[in-house]
This record gives C-alpha cells, sequence and structure tokens, in this order.
C-alpha cells in the first residue's frame, strides 16, 4: 500500500507541470492520500475495533464513488457524440476556452477550426463567441476567437461578441440573451461548438435552463492524433466526469 502511495505521489509531482494536467495531478494526490489512510487504518485495525470500522466505511465509499463515476463516465463517452450538420440553424455559438496571452489555446483552436469547417457552405450564418477574460489571458475569449474567425475568413460583420460568461451555464444564459436582442428566433434550432468530451455536459445544462434538445445542433472538435494528444484527451474525458457530478449533485456549473 505504501509504494502505491508513494507511486502515486510521484506521478502526481510529474503531472502537476504538464499542461492540461493539472487536474489528473490533483487526482493522484487525493488517491496517494486516501491509499495512505487506509494502510494507516489496516495496520491499526490488527487492534482496534475502531480501525476495522472505519476501514470498512472507507472502502465502501470508495466503492460507491466508483460506481458512481462509472455511471458518469459512461454518460460523458456515450454522450460525446455530434449532430448533423447539414440541419438548418439560426446561428452558431461557440464555446470558449482558454487563451494564451492573446491566441487560442489548443482546445480553443481545435473548436474554432470545426466552426470554420461548420461555416464553410454556411456563410449567411451569425457566429457567437462566447467568453470572458480568465486569469493569465490578456483578451477576452470572445475577443480571440473573433480575431481567429476573421483571420480565417470570416465576415466581421456577422460575428457577435458575448464577454460576460465564465462558465458553460453562462455561456447559455448570456448567449441566448444575446440571440434575443439581435432578434434571433428563439423557437428555431442553434448550432453549438464545442469539445467533444464536454457535449454531454453542454447538453445536460441546456436541458436544465428549458433549451429543447432538438432546438440545439452539436458540432464538436477533437484533438490532434497522438500518443501524448490522445492522453490528455482521456485526461479531460476523466475530469468532465468529475465536472458533470458538480452540476448534478450542486448544481454549480464548475469548468475545472
Amino acid at each position: 500500500m505504501w509504494t502505491l502511495a508513494a507511486a502515486l505521489a510521484l506521478l502526481a509531482l510529474c503531472l502537476r507541470p504538464v499542461a492540461g494536467m493539472r487536474f489528473s495531478a490533483v487526482l493522484c494526490l487525493a488517491a496517494c492520500l486516501g491509499v495512505g489512510l487506509y494502510a494507516l487504518l489496516d495496520a491499526a485495525a490488527t487492534d482496534r475495533a475502531w480501525a476495522k470500522w472505519c476501514k470498512r466505511v472507507l472502502l465502501i465509499c470508495f466503492c460507491t464513488g466508483l460506481a458512481f463515476f462509472a455511471y458518469l463516465e459512461t454518460r460523458v463517452v456515450s454522450g460525446a457524440r455530434a449532430d448533423d450538420p447539414a440541419r438548418e440553424t439560426s446561428c452558431v455559438l461557440i464555446l470558449g476556452a482558454g487563451v494564451d496571452g492573446t491566441q487560442p489555446s489548443l482546445t480553443l483552436r481545435r473548436r474554432l477550426d470545426a466552426a470554420l469547417a461548420y461555416l464553410a457552405d454556411k456563410p449567411e450564418l451569425p457566429v457567437i463567441v462566447s467568453g470572458c477574460q480568465g486569469m493569465g489571458e490578456s483578451i477576452s475569449e470572445a475577443e480571440c476567437m473573433a480575431r481567429y474567425l476573421i483571420a480565417h475568413g470570416v465576415d466581421e460583420t456577422s460575428i457577435w461578441k458575448e464577454e460576460q460568461a465564465s462558465s458553460t451555464r453562462t455561456n447559455f444564459v448570456f448567449s441566448l440573451a444575446l440571440m434575443r436582442l439581435q432578434g434571433v428566433d428563439m423557437n428555431a434550432p442553434f448550432t453549438v461548438v464545442t469539445s467533444d468530451y464536454h457535449i454531454a455536459r453542454t447538453r445536460y445544462i441546456a436541458e436544465r435552463m428549458g433549451v429543447a434538445p432538438d432546438r440545439i445542433v452539436m458540432v464538436s472538435s477533437t484533438l490532434p492524433d497522438s500518443v501524448y494528444y490522445t492522453v490528455l484527451t482521456v485526461n479531460f474525458y476523466v475530469r468532465e466526469a468529475f465536472a458533470l457530478a458538480n452540476e448534478m449533485l450542486l448544481g454549480v456549473d464548475l469548468d475545472l
């Protein structure tokens, strides 16, 4: 047990400085503490009844948590599917992600490229870019997205910037308000562009906000094909299960 705890602690230290892997580092550290606690209880259980009960409770909590995680991860994976891009929609909403200074992060760039591919034969659709300026970002996510789209041929007059949203929930809150302000038909379907692992939670939040499932046409982006990006994608899928749990249990949208 102590060897496993040490291995988890070492893995957490190795993952901490890797971009995009910080949540996995925290998860490994939490697992290290859990394994260490179990090892302490196991050592004390030989002559202390309370330690035996505590060890059983810890095992029950672990098994329950593992089962719940499996359920959540199944929802995230099974929900990571895009819709038919040929469906007619009233506008396109691109959900923000991190910005490196003034440049889109890899995740955001992939979303923007997916949006550009979708818009290639739909140049008449207005585009909402949604996202505020976060910590370490020199400009808002919306501004960064607008610049990228304009640089790749999208008409500047067709881009509507929403620069208040700081989470998936507020992406919808402020973007739906912007749609109403711009006179978009609020009964018509609209397109949402986000990462594949984020689709399940996006749908869940939209439905809780009263947006009918058939009103959303999902367009997804993926990371490049390589060993590193495959590991990073798995990390995002695992992280997303915890974000979905937070939304379901606490009703609070937390983009980890």
